[in-house]
């Protein structure tokens, strides 16, 4: 069955993993990389969001602004319609005074009132004003009055029905048939001191509010509309969306409330818009909006400086990582390849010690140390092999060698003493075997000294008769070795019990000048015993070195197994060395001899 993981992908883990320096550079670099990544990302991100709201801030407070202007003007309009209106209602039933107000009112803010029209109660128009500028100047007032009727808009009549009803009438915005211009009528009640009731209705021209809305832009995208207290849109550059409900988004906006919103639309994307109501008799509501796409490009060029500023922190990232890596790893693989040097060839060798005072540096200093003390250790093994060749060499001349010449020289002459007395040559055989015995002897010891595991695997009371022959043959000394039983111990404990009987025997020959000796092995309760005395001419404790006459040895190897050493001496009565091992509990609870 085939890896999951792509073949390209194994290659480049295994290139890694082959070496340190690799692994700790690659981590090292992807680490950084990740890093500066999410670093630049977040900065991206958190730019985008705070354009965001620099942009919703913005376009709301403009769209506040733009509302409170048109909440201003309608405010100022209708306080000069209501001015006017309070000024007829002075002159009534002047008919030819009121006519000539209307057209003073027309002639002031010609751009602005379209039409006035002047209505009695039932209906009938009494008077109405909506030529153009040229025309007024030639008519008179009693023209105006004496004038034909003249047909009148529908939306006219129904403002003056919605102020007959209600009083003052605002009306939404309509746009004209001829023109279409965006005008509202304004129905007002009069309630002159003299003559009848009537009902005054303006008509407002809007063209030039709306120039100066459609001229309120932001960037290449951003425009302000107006929409109806409906929801309707009554402004917009374009004349193809006028009547068009608003997106349900916005609709906040109709509720009086001032906002941010976010809606898709099709041909432009990601649209944002920020909204605030005018207020007053209109209801109507300022809307502002604009592209996201817009809103990001300061982001889209703040992020090509920062995709080139993490290029070049990611490169510099890295080239100083791996600067700093190959400055660890350098002298690792310096003490590594030394080390292989040593493992393949043997020979210690020393590393130049480097200059620096952190772990690279110690490191560096103990491993020249650990060389030389290794140079010096093995020199002191070779010396010790060459000493132990030498002591090797001198045992068998002084024992060995020396045995087996004594035993050829009486071979040699025993035909001819047998023949002559057969007694004697007798007593020389017993002699030859005895020598051949010992030299065996000699030669075992020799071997349990050349092969430890030897010793480990031999009975105790076999070593002892071993120690014993090669000790008689070699020095003469008449020695009794009585072994009570074959008590079972560790195998580290027997062959301290062996080490520690050999330097006594030592210390005998080279010290005691005695003529009997005599070595007890016995096992008393969990406890094993080894007793070593002599008839020699003993010493005086209170006077012996601790390390003198091995003592010191004996001690130690007592000590190792957590055995009891007691030496027992006076002047010309002998000496006695007794050894105490105590078998551990666990090991006597378990049934241990």
């Amino acid at each position: 069955m085939s890896s999951s993981r792509p073949p390209i992908w194994s290659r480049i883990t295994r290139w890694v993993a082959v070496s340190l320096k690799r692994r700790l550079v690659v981590s090292s670099a992807v680490f950084w990389i990740v890093a500066v990544t999410i670093i630049a990302f977040t900065f991206l991100g958190f730019g985008q969001q705070q354009m965001l709201n620099e942009t919703r801030d913005r376009n709301v407070q403009t769209a506040s602004i733009i509302s409170r202007d048109l909440n201003s003007q309608m405010n100022g309009i209708l306080a000069d319609a209501r001015n006017f209106t309070r000024h007829l209602e002075l002159l009534s039933p002047d008919l030819d005074a009121q006519a000539s107000a209307a057209i003073s009112l027309r002639l002031s803010a010609p751009q602005q009132y379209r039409g006035i029209y002047l209505f009695d109660l039932q209906g009938r128009l009494q008077i109405f004003v909506n030529d153009s500028v040229d025309s007024l100047l030639r008519l008179r007032s009693a023209d105006i009055i004496t004038r034909s009727p003249a047909v009148v808009d529908e939306r006219v009549m129904n403002a003056f029905r919605q102020s007959l009803a209600g009083g003052t009438y605002v009306s939404g915005v309509q746009y004209t048939d001829l023109g279409n211009v965006p005008v509202l009528h304004l129905g007002l009640s009069l309630s002159p001191v003299a003559g009848n009731p009537v009902i005054a209705v303006l008509e407002i021209d809007l063209q030039s509010m709306w120039e100066r809305i459609d001229q309120i832009t932001f960037g290449q995208t951003g425009f302000t509309y107006i929409v109806s207290r409906e929801g309707t849109i009554i402004a917009y550059p374009e004349s193809s969306h006028l009547g068009h409900p608003i997106e349900n988004s916005l609709t906040p906006l109709l509720d009086g409330n001032e906002g941010f919103a976010e809606y898709h639309d099709p041909a432009r994307g990601l649209i944002l818009a920020a909204f605030s109501p005018v207020g007053g008799l209109t209801g109507w509501g300022v809307v502002i909006e604009q592209s996201a796409s817009e809103t990001n490009i300061p982001i889209s060029r703040m992020g090509a400086a920062v995709i080139g500023i993490w290029m070049f922190m990611a490169f510099l990232g890295t080239a100083a990582i791996f600067r700093a890596v190959n400055g660890v790893t350098k002298p690792i693989v310096t003490l590594t390849v030394t080390t292989n040097d040593i493992a393949r060839t043997g020979s210690l060798k020393r590393i130049n010690p480097m200059k620096r005072s952190d772990e690279i540096g110690q490191l560096s200093r103990s491993f020249d140390q650990m060389i030389e003390r290794l140079q010096a250790t093995e020199g002191k093994l070779e010396r010790a092999a060459i000493d132990e060749r030498n002591r090797l060499a001198r045992e068998l001349h002084d024992a060995v060698s020396q045995t087996l010449f004594s035993a050829s020289i009486i071979a040699e002459v025993l035909p001819k003493l047998w023949a002559k007395n057969p007694d004697e040559g007798r007593r020389r055989l017993a002699e030859i075997q005895q020598l051949t015995r010992g030299a065996l002897a000699e030669m075992r010891t020799l071997l349990f000294e050349l092969r430890p595991q030897a010793l480990l695997e031999a009975e105790t009371s076999y070593l002892l008769r071993q120690l014993v022959e090669s000790f008689g043959n070699r020095h003469r000394i008449p020695l009794d070795l009585k072994i009570e039983d074959e008590c079972s111990m560790d195998p580290e404990v027997k062959v301290a019990f062996y080490r520690i009987a050999q330097e006594a025997l030592n210390n005998i020959a080279k010290h005691a000048q005695a003529s009997q000796i005599s070595i007890r092995l016995w096992c008393e309760g969990d406890s094993i015993r080894l007793s070593i005395a002599d008839n020699g001419r003993g010493f005086d404790r209170a006077y012996a070195r601790p390390g003198s006459l091995g003592l010191g040895i004996m001690t130690e190897r007592s000590r190792e197994i957590g055995a009891e050493l007691s030496i027992e001496s006076q002047p010309g009565q002998g000496t006695t060395v007794t050894v105490k091992w105590q078998k551990p509990v666990k090991e006597a609870t378990n049934g241990g001899n």
